[in-house]
């Protein structure tokens, strides 16, 4: 990507978290965004095809960079893993009033599960591709691969669905708080981050 091109990529970004804090995705029209980044609508265009995709977007570019590098470096998984879940859990709290909207269940199209949830999958199938995290779980008839993406999904989705109880307890977001409902919940086969 040219630099004039992420300039006004990271003016979007910039613009739908700052609007979408206070205003839900589904209300904030391609115009407003525009104006907000500085750009022309024809420029929100090269980069989403609407204000929930650009959100998403905004949001997916944060989470990957805060996941970058600490999945290939080959130390103790369960502390990258830890790491990785804090890091996420730090950039939900940051964008608390966002995912509160965007993991409702009224959220339409300004939700934020499947995007959630297919960041914590793509980091269990890297870990498991990386052979960095092995299941002890077999099932008659289906293949271990399978199995083990089963189980991945799994958590995925259960881990989204901890975080919506999370944003919903009395009071600002803690992250240590989430961190021991996770302890508690998440399976014991799977790595304990």
């Amino acid at each position: 990507m040219d630099a004039r091109r992420r300039r006004s990529r990271d003016r979007l970004h910039g613009a739908v978290l700052e609007l979408a804090r206070d205003t839900p995705v589904a209300d904030l029209t391609i115009t407003q965004l525009a104006e907000a980044a500085g750009v022309h609508r024809s420029t929100f265009y090269e980069h989403a095809p609407s204000p929930g995709d650009l959100l998403r977007d905004a949001l997916r570019a944060e989470l990957d960079e805060l996941r970058a590098g600490l999945l290939d470096d080959p130390g103790d998984t369960e502390v990258a893993v830890r790491e990785v879940t804090r890091r996420v859990l730090e950039h939900v709290r940051r964008h608390a009033a966002i995912y509160r909207r965007g993991l409702a269940r009224d959220s339409g199209p300004g939700s934020l599960h499947g995007m959630l949830s297919e960041h914590f999958l793509e980091t269990s199938r890297r870990l498991i591709g990386l052979g960095r995290l092995r299941l002890p779980l077999h099932v008659a008839g289906v293949p271990d691969q399978a199995v083990a993406d089963t189980a991945a999904r799994f958590v995925a989705q259960g881990t989204v669905g901890a975080i919506q109880g999370w944003l919903d307890l009395p009071g600002e977001p803690e992250v240590a708080v989430f961190e021991d409902l996770y302890r508690v919940l998440v399976p014991s086969w799977w790595v304990r981050g």
